[in-house]
């Protein structure tokens, strides 16, 4: 046997250079504005005025509303309160009742600008149809595929190690120069499903219930009810029309020929790294995965929306919106169910082992979506900015110690982080920027609070600090979702 120790994991600093006095740069922008305006005012004689800028500008930069920094939610803030303003919050879906052309295309505004294809590509030998979300506003297409996979949490270290790599060796290839992947998006959903199930298994056995042993069953199955979850993981691919190369097609067509190739290379190598992916998501699959994230109270229909008119004449795309969706500062309403996203703000800062997500992947059960969006950087660029930025660290470090200030203990982490990369990079290592966020689902808000305590709790177990997504709900439900539109990334791993 191997005797070698577990893997550890670290993660870097998540914290950005400073701008300006250790300010980042959106608080920096408001004070050099607010400085500006009180040069021009003096300029002018208008010293009264003038304050006006500074004051105001020191507001935003260290200001707080409803426990949020004021410069982080001061756009998102008023773009929320304007659209309330002008009534166009809650938006309601059009009547199909004399709608007329265009219905289709009635979705909320987060949603605007997407469009599921019914699309025919090859697929291992074979013809079939698949589901490609078109996102008009960012210029890309999205494929979604199903991974599943058994035995990582009952694995030993050294095997989970094993399942960690082969899923880096899968990723890795989409680090390449001049790649049209864009982003690849990691969802896992989980929900509660009790044992409704297996209760009509038993009941269609015709045996007597009336014996001690058989209500004894019943007792665990009750105690067992809630605790019984489904998980489900999606992969969504995203490419950019703007990077495949169209050579006299049109551009979109070739995008989605470029997709389901790079869709079909990646499904290949999961299963070389012992996952099972049957294939991308048909318009239908795709479909009823939105709405069921969108409102998990409508999982009891589910066989019902397959059995739909709109399924059987192969129309369910139409179906993927909502039917109503009200935006809120800490909460968003989509028909039956409330939302409310984190993002993770701060990542590990102690080396993990392999499976230090279990406690938030396999809590309690509360109806959440973790997302992890992954954009790959090529080798190149990757080293440039590694390099860019260490240089930047050591000019700081050195007017630091000229001027007799002291280093601290971050700083100089900081700088190791960025050492440690430059030389994984220059060993072959591949990048990719990430940022995550934590979607929590319930049927009212007095749930909602808990469920999300209770998620809260589970990700400090895992040593990740959430923070709410204040007066942007709206985006962090459809990043929630398989449709290939989420947050700009950030942090590099």
């Amino acid at each position: 046997m191997n005797g070698a120790a577990p893997e550890r994991y670290r993660f870097g600093d998540p914290a950005r250079a400073s701008l300006l006095l250790g300010l980042s740069l959106r608080q920096s922008i408001p004070l050099v504005i607010g400085v500006l305006w009180l040069t021009l005012s003096l300029m002018a004689g208008l010293a009264v005025v003038g304050v006006v800028g500074p004051v105001v500008g020191l507001g935003l930069a260290f200001g707080r509303w409803r426990r949020a920094p004021l410069f982080d939610v001061a756009a998102p803030g008023l773009r929320l309160w304007w659209t309330r303003r002008r009534g166009r919050s809650p938006w309601v879906k059009a009547s199909l009742l004399g709608a007329g052309p265009g219905f289709d295309d009635d979705l909320p505004q987060p949603l605007a600008g997407l469009a599921v294809l019914d699309v025919p590509v090859d697929w291992q030998a074979a013809r079939r149809s698949v589901a490609v979300v078109h996102d008009q506003r960012s210029g890309s297409v999205s494929m979604v595929l199903q991974a599943t996979g058994a035995g990582f949490p009952v694995a030993s270290l050294r095997e989970q190690d094993g399942l960690i790599a082969g899923w880096g060796a899968a990723l890795g290839p989409l680090a390449r120069a001049q790649c049209a992947v864009s982003r690849i998006t990691w969802q896992e959903w989980a929900h509660p499903i009790g044992v409704c199930g297996h209760r009509e298994f038993l009941d269609g056995l015709a045996q007597s219930t009336t014996s001690a042993a058989s209500k004894d069953y019943q007792q665990l199955l009750d105690l067992q009810d809630p605790f019984t979850i489904a998980h489900e993981v999606l992969l969504t691919l995203t490419v950019e029309i703007r990077r495949v190369r169209t050579r006299r097609r049109e551009p979109v067509e070739a995008a989605i020929e470029t997709l389901a190739d790079e869709a079909r290379l990646l499904a290949s190598r999961l299963e070389s790294a012992g996952l099972q992916v049957p294939g991308p998501l048909d318009a239908l699959d795709l479909s009823t995965a939105i709405r069921l994230r969108s409102d998990p109270s409508r999982s009891a229909q589910l066989s019902t929306i397959r059995r739909s008119l709109a399924a059987a004449a192969r129309r369910g795309q139409i179906e993927w919106g909502p039917m109503a969706v009200e935006p809120r500062w800490d909460v968003v309403s989509v028909d039956g169910s409330k939302h409310r996203s984190f993002r993770v703000a701060g990542w590990p800062m102690l080396p993990v082992g392999a499976d230090w997500l279990a406690p938030l992947l396999a809590g309690d059960g509360a109806t959440r979506i973790v997302t992890v969006v992954l954009e790959p950087v090529p080798l190149q660029r990757a080293a440039a900015d590694a390099n860019r930025q260490l240089t930047s660290i050591e000019a700081d470090h050195a007017q630091k110690e000229r001027h007799g200030f002291r280093l601290t203990a971050r700083e100089r982490r900081r700088q190791a982080d960025v050492e440690t990369r430059e030389r994984e990079l220059a060993e072959g290592h591949p990048e990719f920027r990430h940022v995550a966020l934590v979607t929590v689902v319930a049927s009212s808000m007095d749930e909602l609070d808990d469920a999300c305590a209770r998620v809260e709790q589970a990700a400090a177990q895992s040593m990740l600090d959430l923070r709410p997504l204040a007066a942007r709900q709206a985006e962090g439900w459809v990043a929630s979702l398989p449709l290939g539109r989420s947050f700009t990334t950030g942090t590099r791993s």
